[in-house]
C-alpha cells in the first residue's frame, strides 16, 4: 500500500490535540522489506523536544529523530506490526533496539518509565502504519478508548481514500473504452451526446433551449421546423468539430435509410438562411466533399 495516503505531520498534530498523550509518534510500515519508519512526532516545535534532540546529537554523532528499523527490532513492534495487535509498556520497551542504548542511557532515561500506547492501523487486513501515544502515566481504559476512536478515524480516511482512488481510475478507465468505442464508430451513431439534456445550448449569440423547444439569434427568435432544430442542436453539441455528411444524417434523421445528401443540403440551406436573415455572419461552413463545421 502507498506509504503517502495520509499526511503525517497533520495526523501527528491531530493524535495529539484530540487525545490524553502528551505527545504522539507516527510510524509507517512497508510489509515487502519488514521496515518500521517514523514518519513525524507531534510536539516538534517545544523547547523540550529541541533540548532532547540537541542532547542526543551531543552523544550520538549523526543522530536524527526520523528512523528506520525492522519490524522485528523488539517485542513491542512485533505484536503491533506482525500480530496487529496494540500494546502498552513502558517507553524503554518501545525504543529498545530502536534508539542505540547510550542514548537510552542517557538522553532518553528521564522518559524511560514513562508509557505509550501502540495501536496499529489496519486498512484491509494490512498494518498500514502506528500511532504511538506516549504519556507520564499508563493511560486509563477511558483514555486508550480516546486513542482508538482516532485510530479509526484515521484508517476510515484512509479506506474512503482508497476508495476514490479506484473509483477514478475506473471512471478514466471506463471513458478511455467510449473514447475507443467512438473512433471505431464509422458513422458516428455513438456521437449522440447530452441527448436527453435540458441544458440551453449557445454558440456565439445563437441559442437553443430543448426544454421550450425554441432558438435564437441575438434578440431574434428563429422560426425552425423540426428537422432544422434538430440539425441546430448537432452542430451545437460540437463547436468546432468538423462533422461528415453521415454523422450528421444518422443523428438527425432517424429513419436514416432513403435519406440523401441533397436532404441535408437543402436543410442546411434552410437553416443558414434562418441564421443570417438579419445580417449575421455564417457560422455553418462546408467542407468540401466530406460535411459541414460550426465555427465563427
Amino acid at each position: 500500500m502507498q506509504r503517502d495516503l495520509i499526511t503525517h505531520n497533520r495526523v501527528a498534530r491531530l493524535a495529539a490535540d484530540l487525545s490524553p498523550a502528551a505527545f504522539v509518534c507516527f510510524a509507517t510500515f512497508d510489509a515487502e522489506s519488514n521496515e518500521v519508519t517514523v514518519a513525524s512526532i507531534s510536539s516538534t516545535s517545544t523547547p523540550l523536544f529541541s533540548q532532547v534532540n540537541t542532547s542526543a546529537r551531543r552523544s550520538h554523532s549523526g543522530w536524527v529523530p526520523t528512523v528506520t528499523v525492522s519490524a522485528d527490532a523488539n517485542p513491542v513492534l512485533e505484536t503491533i506490526f506482525h500480530s496487529k495487535r496494540k500494546t502498552s509498556s513502558k517507553i524503554s520497551e518501545f525504543i529498545n533496539g530502536v534508539i542505540p542504548t547510550s542514548l537510552i542511557n542517557s538522553t532518553f532515561a528521564r522518559f524511560n518509565e514513562n508509557w505509550c500506547l501502540g495501536i496499529p492501523l489496519i486498512v484491509e487486513g494490512e498494518a498500514y502504519a502506528a500511532l504511538f501515544f506516549a504519556g507520564e502515566f499508563r493511560f486509563t481504559k477511558s483514555q486508550e478508548e480516546q486513542c482508538q476512536s482516532f485510530v479509526d478515524k484515521c484508517v476510515a480516511s484512509v479506506t474512503s481514500l482508497l476508495d476514490e482512488r479506484r473509483l477514478t481510475e475506473k471512471i478514466e478507465e471506463l471513458t478511455e473504452q467510449r473514447r475507443q468505442i467512438q473512433m471505431n464508430d464509422p458513422l458516428g451513431l455513438t456521437q449522440r451526446r447530452d441527448a436527453t439534456s435540458k441544458t440551453p445550448r449557445s454558440f456565439g449569440d445563437i441559442r437553443l433551449s430543448l426544454e421550450t423547444q425554441t432558438a435564437t439569434r441575438g434578440e431574434r427568435e428563429l422560426n425552425l421546423t423540426r428537422r432544422e432544430f434538430d440539425l441546430l442542436d448537432t452542430f451545437l453539441q460540437s463547436p468546432g468539430t468538423a462533422l461528415s455528411r453521415i454523422q450528421i444524417i444518422s443523428r438527425v434523421w432517424v429513419e436514416r435509410n432513403g435519406i440523401s445528401s441533397n436532404v441535408l443540403n437543402v436543410t442546411v440551406k434552410n437553416l443558414r438562411e434562418k441564421l443570417e436573415s438579419a445580417g449575421e455572419p455564417r457560422v455553418i461552413h462546408s467542407l468540401r466533399a466530406y460535411g459541414y463545421v460550426l465555427k465563427a
